[in-house]
């Protein structure tokens, strides 16, 4: 550890030492004929040989800029640039110590959007919503890819996961030159595409599905476009990986990609045994597109992925994303993927469940394996023949199969009895999910300025059918239940279709007052069938049907709306929005068992109101939701003696009330962001449980509705960044979370209400100093509290703390060597359970062959073999603890080699 710390300290004090033989401007910028001030534009000091960037800032509101840390032993020039104003260039010779005040220097405007002066540009400009960076101003290290570039630019942030921020936004996808790479997620490209390939790099609002400009700036995220340089015709880049290790871990892949003026190729293909996709989460998110093409990607495991739980899982994938641009009016995607996973889980639990005068206590144990396969195909059309029109068509279909076998073990026991019960189940099932949507939109902007219209329209439609065995043993030491084994088979066969048609008309009544319409028309049906059957103990056949285990529903739902609104545009981008919520519902529930079907109606209106400005954002909705059919189906299912649901016909729709806000503030010269954001539900009729828990453990449930369902959450983001020197970056990021949920409860003869807390509060640092040394340290705090009210119940509170710090050292050269350090601490742990850990990965890598291009990496993953998994939740007067099997320490060697080949004019 001192051989790392030692050259950070030696930097430290060279810094302070050489302070002395720096200098400073400062000055003010106004137009010459108004004599205003000029806000936001770019003061960079720049190297006078080759204008890298030595240094910049923005005048802030008054017009007035300050740079301090000039070296005074090399040529500098000092740029002003503002769109509008020709470049102010002016040659710098300072002296040690100096503070030159330039006064007032002012500028007069041109009536060109831009000048530019081939060999000698601004290092950064800025054009109404569009961040514009030079990249020749910001040097990099040879063979240094784009994620480094960008951890120089001001205003970015790039996270410990690949993630990136821009002045405290996510971004929402990467483009090169204009065209889509992998999607809306930027990783791919941040680490395989070369630095050195870009000129210039563009930053601004994605405003691709808000084309009138009516959502607020403080809600749209960011669009990062890498601009490759004129030279560049077409490229091929990628990178192949392969590795093993001890515990027979091994680890293999590549990302091949081919791109020329309109067309890009890439092949994505991996197989693992570390619980991971090869890449990052976010990428994984992006494979081939997902999001633009219409496939799902990250969220549903289409490319693997879903263990970070803590399940061991074997992945194998491969996929193609193909990017085509017709010219600059039509442009199509197409992707297919296919995944297989083998997952393996292994769990144990404790809980104990509080009644009037006994406490019912069980532990169990439980293993599963899972076997999915999966084809996902997606694509994307979008045509836009002019200014005026906009064609965009995506469908999706998914082809999934799912095998799945798992055992159980559990006792139970309570203060009156020794034993209650043990519990043995294994099953083996399989599954199949078809699903096929589609979305179609057409957008016109009409003769009057503001006038447009918008048409949308959506189809889904999705069946799972499964077939599930099960082996159930009850072994019951109490009289009051008897023990019961049976064989079972269980079918289901769901079905869930839903379209809709939207459209939406926007008219400018006057420059301060705009009215809006949207109508929608939704048509929804769901199927959910349940056939149970016993095997036949003289046949061996699963042919005993048990009517109380099945079950037969549907339900068709039509529904309407209207809502007219009103907009009053009160001050530059300041808006008032008023409106009404029309909605007509038809709902026909279809029961079997001879029950009586339903046909229920409801007629609504509820108001609308939106405030929004440049920088926050305020909003009142509200809706219905109607309960699921099955919650209402007037039968009781008996699943075990311990289990039993009985429904409820009567159950009323959930009334919900929205309250929404959000506030982002950036100071670009300070580069300091600020953003919060919130919400708040109130429900009436809330559809909760209602439970009765027997002394034998046995649980009989069955909804109601009630009043009083509050759910809120608070955010709060802080971040300050120093980028103003080309040797050096800091970042310091502070984060602060909280939500609520508050319902009513039923626990035998006990009503009352809970109330869980959420509280996470975390802090992180990140220094960067020449691409060589890396550090980045974080603290979370996490608090989670359970109380009643109502009854006299003990409040639970799970508090956790984490703290991590990672290092990446690029020294000696063509070494890296990487350390990541975590240690987590749960106090309140049930004995028998860990409740700290001390999680070290250690890795060094060697860079060979030209350009750095092969890479061999020697890992230790969980050193110290502490990796733990375990959580702690409270509900109903019941604290539970589990605990799950995870992947513990390995070693692994693994060999990379990236290339990128291009050709010029």
């Amino acid at each position: 550890m001192f051989k790392i710390l030692a050259p950070l300290l030696l930097f430290l004090i060279a810094s302070s030492t050489h302070a002395q033989d720096k200098a400073s401007i400062k000055g003010t910028l106004a137009d010459s004929i108004s004599n205003s001030p000029i806000e936001f534009a770019t003061v960079a000091v720049v190297n006078a040989k080759d204008t890298s960037l030595i240094s910049y800032t923005l005048s802030d509101k008054k017009g007035t800029f300050h740079i301090a840390g000039i070296p005074t032993n090399r040529a500098t020039k000092l740029i002003i640039s503002y769109v509008g104003y020709p470049t102010h260039r002016q040659n710098l010779q300072l002296k040690p110590g100096e503070v030159r005040d330039f006064g007032t220097l002012r500028f007069k405007g041109t009536q060109l959007d831009e000048v530019v002066i081939r060999g000698e540009r601004s290092p950064v400009v800025i054009k109404k919503d569009t961040i514009e960076f030079n990249v020749e101003a910001f040097k990099t290290r040879p063979n240094a890819v784009v994620e480094e570039l960008l951890r120089k630019l001001p205003g970015v942030q790039v996270n410990a996961d690949g993630s990136i921020l821009v002045n405290g936004k996510a971004i929402s996808k990467l483009l090169i030159d204009g065209k889509e790479f992998f999607g809306n997620d930027p990783l791919i490209a941040t680490k395989n595409l070369d630095a050195d390939l870009l000129d210039q790099i563009q930053i601004y609002d994605d405003r691709e599905d808000d084309p009138d400009h009516k959502i607020s700036a403080s809600q749209v995220s960011k669009i990062i476009n890498l601009k490759l340089k004129s030279k560049i015709k077409k490229s091929t880049i990628g990178k192949f990986y392969g590795g093993a290790g001890t515990r027979d871990r091994f680890d293999g892949g590549g990302i091949l990609s081919n791109f020329r003026d309109t067309l890009q190729v890439s092949l994505i293909g991996l197989s693992n045994n570390l619980n991971k996709t090869g890449f990052s989460q976010n990428e994984l998110y992006s494979m081939g597109g997902f999001d633009r093409s219409g496939g799902s990607g990250y969220y549903d495991g289409t490319f693997g992925g879903r263990s970070w739980a803590g399940d061991m899982e074997k992945i194998t994938a491969g996929g193609v994303n193909i990017n085509n641009n017709y010219g600059k009016k039509l442009k199509t995607n197409l992707t297919y993927f296919y995944t297989n996973t083998n997952t393996t889980n292994a769990s144990s639990s404790f809980s104990e469940q509080t009644l009037e005068i006994i406490k019912i206590t069980s532990s169990s144990t439980s293993k599963s394996r899972n076997n999915n396969q999966k084809h996902a195909i997606g694509g994307l059309i979008e045509w836009k023949p002019d200014s005026l029109n906009q064609f965009r068509y995506q469908p999706k279909l998914n082809l999934g199969n799912d095998n799945r076998e798992s055992s159980s073990n559990s006792n139970s026991f309570n203060t009156l009895h020794p034993k209650l019960n043990e519990i043995s189940n294994s099953s083996n099932s399989n599954n199949n999910n078809h699903q096929f949507s589609h979305t179609a939109s057409y957008y016109r902007r009409l003769k009057k300025d503001g006038e447009s219209i918008n048409i949308r329209h959506s189809l889904s439609l999705n069946k799972n059918a499964s077939d599930r065995f099960s082996l159930y043993d009850l072994k019951s030491y109490v009289e009051s239940i008897k023990p019961e084994l049976f064989d079972r088979l269980e079918e289901n066969n769901n079905k869930y279709n839903d379209a809709s048609l939207t459209a939406d008309y926007t008219y400018p009544i006057h420059k301060l007052l705009t009215f809006e319409i949207k109508a929608v028309i939704n048509y929804a049906n769901s199927t959910e069938k349940v056939s149970s059957y016993d095997k036949n103990p003289i046949d061996g056949m699963y042919n005993i049907f048990l009517i109380p285990q099945s079950s037969n529903l549907s339900r068709d739902t039509w529904s309407q709306e209207l809502r007219p609104k009103l907009s009053f545009n009160f001050a530059k981008s300041y808006s008032l929005k008023v409106g009404l919520n029309g909605a007509l519902q038809n709902v026909q529930n279809k029961f079997n068992r001879d029950v009586m079907d339903q046909h229920l109606q409801y007629a609504n209106l509820f108001p609308e109101i939106t405030i929004q400005g440049p920088s926050f954002y305020l909003s009142y909705t509200e809706q219905i939701q109607q309960p699921r059919i099955a919650q209402m189906q007037p039968i009781t299912r008996e699943y075990t003696q311990l289990t039993k649901f009985i429904g409820n016909p009567d159950l009323k729709p959930q009334h919900h009330r929205f309250f929404q806000g959000n506030i982002y503030k950036y100071n670009h010269s300070k580069q300091i962001n600020f953003s919060a954001y919130s919400g708040l539900t109130l429900s009436d009729n809330s559809t909760i449980e209602k439970n009765t828990i027997s002394e034998d453990g046995a649980r009989v449930t069955t909804p109601v509705n009630r009043d009083g369902y509050v759910s809120g959450y608070l955010g709060i983001n802080f971040g300050k960044q120093f980028k103003k020197s080309q040797d050096w970056q800091i970042g310091l990021n502070n984060d602060f979370y909280a939500n609520l949920n508050r319902t009513a409860f039923f626990l035998n003869q006990d009503e009352g209400t809970q109330t869980t807390y959420y509280l996470r509060l975390g802090q992180a640092v990140n220094f960067n100093y020449q691409s060589l040394l890396t550090v980045t340290t974080n603290y979370t705090f996490l608090q989670n509290m359970t109380t009643y009210k109502g009854v006299d119940y003990k409040n639970i509170k799970t508090p956790s703390h984490d703290i991590g710090a990672e290092l990446v050292l690029r020294w000696p050269k063509r070494i890296i060597l990487e350390s990541k350090y975590a240690f987590n601490y749960n106090p309140r742990i049930t004995q028998g359970y860990s409740k700290s850990a001390n999680i070290l990965n250690l890795a060094v890598s060697f860079q060979m062959l030209k350009k750095d291009r092969g890479q061999l990496k020697i890992s230790a993953f969980d050193l110290l073999n502490e990796s733990i998994s375990v959580s702690r939740y409270a509900n109903a007067n019941s604290v539970s603890i589990s605990e799950r099997q995870i992947l513990r320490r390995y070693f692994l060697a693994t060999y990379q080699y990236k290339f990128s080949t291009h050709k010029g004019k």
